[in-house]
């Protein structure tokens, strides 16, 4: 596969601040995304009874007691696993494990030792530097009095907590930064870049050849990807944060709780990105669901940049007729860029991450006041609104009044006649100053004097 430039998909591993990285790992379902988001002090994290939920690594920022670290939710460690699921997850709980300056071990403290709690701590013995047992599900006087028996694990001291309640959490807390040392690090400015689309459509494909590893797992069984998982690229342009998201389905189809929280964690996502990557795949064309995650995103006033991905199997003469589909599907967002990409060969890559951060700096950009009013006010002279018989319109001034959205006031005589059919036609032209490609512009009507 052809790579991208070496300064443009240098992940830092998760601690892109140099700050440290504490792993979360133990059996399926003994409360580790229920610790996570208790550490990270958020719902950040799918949380669901059915075994298996959490399968990438999922990194959090976090803070206590003044130092700064990472928190890595990890999928249930299955060492002897048979499935190409179950070995795509261990092998990401490895990646964990490599990159942890503390490991977590979760046991579920209801249920005593089981023979996979024994074979992961001793997995913990030969590979970690640092380890902390956590006895979770502790919210009673009967678990308290079973919990002595961990010790026979051999990784030394427990901490006894109830994630789900929060027991003990702050204890937990105080005994993890006493093991991680204090690293100053600076803010800096990071561009969140949304990964979304249909279900099998090569979302996680598109992350891990963006940066150059397997960070995500990529599996053809739809649904792989059940959480949004944030991976970090150092990039010419600056800090990346890329999100690969679950699939969204529509409503009708979302059938399990577990879907619809997938799906929630997806819009998530899309409203805490500067700009969206939505996929689309050829063979099926521009979907439904696809115009919906289009409307979803320019409502919510992000950049989106559109991505025709497995374009190795197709040519040069198709994208004519695939960007014609655009423009046939998407009329009223023709400020669209349009991508054509594959992950298997990398072809288009380095262009999708080049329009990204185009679009991203787009977004923040201001139009001189004096340029803006001549402009609209020329074009307002050519073609009025149609009045009516709602009197003469006049437009006194205009004035730009935000950006990531672009936002622009109108002040007029009379807002009435200033139709959303002009609107449209007031935003070609301010898009003929400065195109603002992949970004919405708000047009906003106000009356004045």
């Amino acid at each position: 596969m052809r790579s991208l430039e070496s300064k443009q998909r240098t992940r830092a591993k998760g601690s892109y601040r140099d700050l440290p990285v504490v792993a979360i790992v133990g059996r399926p379902n003994v409360g580790k995304s229920t610790l996570f988001n208790r550490i990270v002090r958020g719902r950040l994290a799918i949380v669901d009874d059915e075994p298996g939920v959490t399968r990438d690594r999922n990194y959090r920022e976090t803070n206590w007691a003044g130092k700064r670290f990472f928190v890595v939710d990890t999928g249930g460690l299955v060492p002897d696993a048979k499935g190409a699921i179950d070995s795509l997850v261990r092998r990401q709980i490895e990646a964990a494990l490599d990159e942890a300056i503390l490991v977590v071990m979760v046991v579920d403290g209801t249920a005593g030792i089981t023979p996979l709690d024994q074979e992961i701590a001793r997995i913990l013995r030969k590979r970690a530097t640092q380890f902390l047992l956590v006895v979770n599900k502790i919210d009673s006087k009967k678990a308290e009095a079973q919990a002595s028996e961990f010790y026979e694990l051999g990784l030394g001291e427990f901490i006894e907590v109830s994630a789900e309640h929060g027991l003990n959490t702050t204890e937990l807390l105080d005994a993890i930064v006493e093991r991680i040392p204090r690293v100053e690090a600076g803010e800096e400015k990071v561009v969140a870049m949304a990964v979304v689309g249909k279900p099998n459509v090569g979302k996680s494909s598109l992350v891990n050849a963006l940066t150059g590893s397997e960070n995500v797992i990529v599996h053809n069984e739809p649904g792989t990807t059940r959480d949004s998982v944030d991976t970090f690229l150092e990039t010419s342009g600056g800090l990346v944060r890329l999100v690969d998201t679950a699939g969204l389905r529509r409503k009708s189809r979302a059938d399990t709780d577990l879907e619809k929280h997938a799906n929630l964690r997806s819009i998530q996502a899309i409203d805490r990105s500067d700009v969206v990557i939505l996929m689309l795949d050829p063979e099926s064309g521009i979907a439904k669901q696809d115009l919906v995650i289009a409307t979803y995103v320019e409502r919510a006033g992000k950049g989106l940049v559109l991505a025709w991905n497995k374009w190795d199997l197709r040519g040069d003469r198709d994208k004519r007729s695939f960007r014609a589909q655009v423009k046939e599907r998407l009329r009223d967002a023709t400020y669209l860029p349009v991508v054509f990409t594959s992950c298997l060969t990398g072809q288009g890559l380095e262009s999708l991450l080049e329009t990204c951060l185009r679009v991203c700096v787009d977004r923040d950009v201001r139009i001189p006041t004096g340029v803006l009013n001549r402009s609209i006010l020329a074009a307002f002279e050519k073609k009025p609104p149609s009045v009516k018989g709602r009197g003469f319109p006049k437009v006194y001034y205009v004035a730009q009044t935000g950006t990531k959205p672009p936002a622009f006031t109108l002040f007029v005589n009379n807002p009435d006649v200033f139709t959303e059919t002009y609107k449209r036609h007031v935003e070609k032209i301010i898009r003929t100053v400065h195109p603002f490609e992949g970004s919405p512009v708000r047009i906003r009507v106000r009356r004045s004097k």
